[in-house]
């Protein structure tokens, strides 16, 4: 039995990457998206699918008739649940990977990044998710005539809107930037919100069933328990990263400890892609364990890795090689798990209702908050439609709903809202993929329109106005405070990322060109044009210059990731202005402010 069942397991994991890779494919040769064609071959492989057409062909006469149907059937009836199993013992994958997801969310909840988008993420998503939240309750008690608690569950559950997929396609399309950053925010504080809103109201329908008095601080203490502990978990897994992966240079290769200078390089590390996936992948297992919700655990370990350690974790994650091989499995998996069998006549009009609700109530809530905030045309427009998919923890959460429900309502619930989530995550993703398309084509266009310009740099054009005299005591402080000035003017969209990436060229290599002379510098798709700043510092710092002498005049270049030639220009144009001012194997400070600022 164990060989038969493990031959069984080989040709269905196979099965199910090939269904997803050539129907996704397709998809995207008849331009209906990759993301759409992979889960709709994991339907199509799937055993749901089957069923339905062993269903159909048990009732057709003609085809039962037929030769080859005694053959079919005994290989159905002797294959077919072991093959359903399979499918079924997978599913862990999801988990894994949406931890891992949520995990890589994190790295948008650095506290520079808050202080931009926080007031503004918060009214956007505390709309749109009391709308979603109001809006199915009252549809679901007063038009489908469902009990109130269960009406107000079904509410919570709405309200959830699924991170992964929509940051899975963002990753695959490379969409960086403030819409990335807004939707982060408002997708995390959603779930939050889900989070308080499910754990109260299903503690409420579970003392209703059971006949038991109703206990308002009973309710905070167990919502205000579940929340503790993700936290605890989460920052355990922070803790043994940090510990973990230290910077400097590695002399003894016993244990984890890992260089993480090695992964500052163009291409992330597949060691520490390991060593990050094992501790999240661990943390979500003792999540689930504790029953409290594991994506908020992997969320707060991700931000405070964001916070108090390094980014090169995340860009671990980013492997070129490795995850669109995962993609592919989760979309498969996602469209594997589909139920067609729970599409009913008497289901239809309650999954119909909770799609028309849910969708109106998100899109119109996310475009009135995105217009309260006064947020540019091109984000109200995409945000709104990147709210609707709708699958992890409200799947998750439905079927723990039918469960302790059983009998008093929740198998309805989860007939309504399983069809309901199959539709939002197909339909989501079409939607998203053309959304984020469109996006990327935007921020294109704005790009070129903003390069326009001369193949020739005039440095003493770029720097008007950008010329300052500061103190450091090294040159991490230089750097932080050319970054502050150039944050200050508004040009960059994250200078903290950008802050980041410098230093982390910096560690590759001393950018001191000797002379006094310094030119850090970055490519990043935080700007649109080339940014340069000069600093002036008044009591010189080392910089491991190449000729020995320390530094006291800093270019800070920070260009976009397309067009890396525009670096070299610029430097260009600086020897050319350093060799006017070459003194005594100095550049003097009072001759390049007369050029600069004339």
């Amino acid at each position: 039995m164990g060989l038969e069942f493990m031959k069984v397991q080989i040709l269905a994991i196979g099965m199910l990457i090939l269904g997803a890779y050539a129907v996704g494919v397709l998809a995207k040769k008849l331009n209906i998206g990759e993301t759409i064609g992979q889960i709709i071959g994991g339907m199509l492989i799937g055993p749901h699918f089957w069923f339905l057409v062993h269903e159909w062909v048990v009732k057709n006469e003609f085809v039962r008739s037929a030769s080859f149907f005694n053959k079919m059937e005994e290989l159905y009836s002797h294959g077919f649940e072991s093959y359903s199993l399979v499918i079924e013992e997978s599913h862990f994958f999801v988990f894994f990977f949406l931890g891992v997801i949520a995990f890589s969310l994190g790295e948008e909840l650095h506290f520079d990044r808050l202080k931009k988008v926080g007031i503004k993420a918060t009214v956007i998503c505390g709309g749109q998710a009391l709308l979603t939240w109001l809006s199915l309750s009252l549809v679901f008690w007063k038009v489908f005539h469902f009990t109130a608690i269960n009406s107000l569950v079904v509410g919570s559950i709405g309200i959830a809107t699924a991170p992964a997929l929509t940051f899975v396609l963002m990753n695959k399309l490379k969409v960086e930037g403030k819409l990335k950053n807004l939707l982060a925010n408002i997708v995390v504080l959603d779930d939050i919100i889900e989070v308080v809103f499910f754990s109260v109201f299903l503690g409420i329908a579970v003392m209703t069933m059971e006949g038991e008095s109703l206990s308002i601080g009973h309710l905070a203490y167990e919502v205000v328990r579940e929340l503790v502990f993700a936290f605890f978990i989460g920052w355990l897994i922070f803790i043994l990263l940090k510990f973990t992966v230290k910077p400097g240079k590695v002399k003894s290769e016993e244990g984890l400890e890992v260089d993480v200078e090695s992964f500052y390089g163009p291409m992330p590390s597949i060691e520490l892609f390991f060593i990050v996936v094992g501790f999240v992948a661990v943390g979500s297992a003792a999540a689930l364990h504790f029953h409290v919700p594991f994506l908020v655990t992997a969320v707060v370990a991700g931000a405070l890795v964001s916070n108090y350690h390094f980014h090169a974790i995340f860009h671990s994650l980013q492997l070129s090689n490795i995850m669109p091989a995962l993609n592919l499995f989760f979309f498969a998996l996602i469209g594997a798990s589909v139920k067609l069998e729970t599409f009913s006549k008497e289901t239809f009009i309650y999954v119909a209702g909770y799609l028309i609700v849910r969708g109106s109530a998100k899109f119109i809530g996310t475009w009135i908050g995105c217009y309260a905030t006064k947020q540019e045309k091109e984000i109200t427009n995409s945000l709104p439609k990147l709210m609707l998919p709708q699958a992890g923890m409200a799947a998750v959460e439905t079927i723990l709903v039918a469960t302790v429900l059983k009998g008093h309502g929740g198998e309805m619930i989860f007939n309504t809202i399983i069809p309901a989530l199959v539709i939002f995550e197909i339909g989501g993703a079409w939607l998203s993929e053309r959304t984020l398309l469109k996006w990327k084509e935007y921020i294109k266009s704005i790009r070129s329109t903003s390069e326009k310009r001369s193949d020739h740099f005039s440095i003493e054009e770029i720097l008007t106005g950008n010329v300052v005299e500061l103190e450091a005591g090294n040159k991490e402080e230089a750097i932080n405070n050319l970054a502050e000035l150039i944050g200050k003017k508004g040009v960059v969209k994250d200078i903290h990322e950008v802050a980041h990436a410098i230093m982390a060229r910096e560690k590759l290599a001393s950018t001191s060109l000797g002379k006094g002379v310094a030119i850090p510098h970055c490519r990043t798709d935080e700007v649109s044009k080339t940014v340069c700043v000069c600093g002036l510092i008044k009591n010189p710092v080392e910089w491991d210059s190449p000729d020995g002498k320390p530094v006291d005049i800093v270019f800070l270049v920070i260009t976009p990731k397309e067009k890396p030639q525009e670096y070299l220009k610029v430097v260009r144009s600086i020897i050319t202005t350093i060799k006017k001012l070459d003194l005594d194997g100095r550049v003097n400070h009072d001759l390049l402010r007369n050029i600069l600022l004339a």
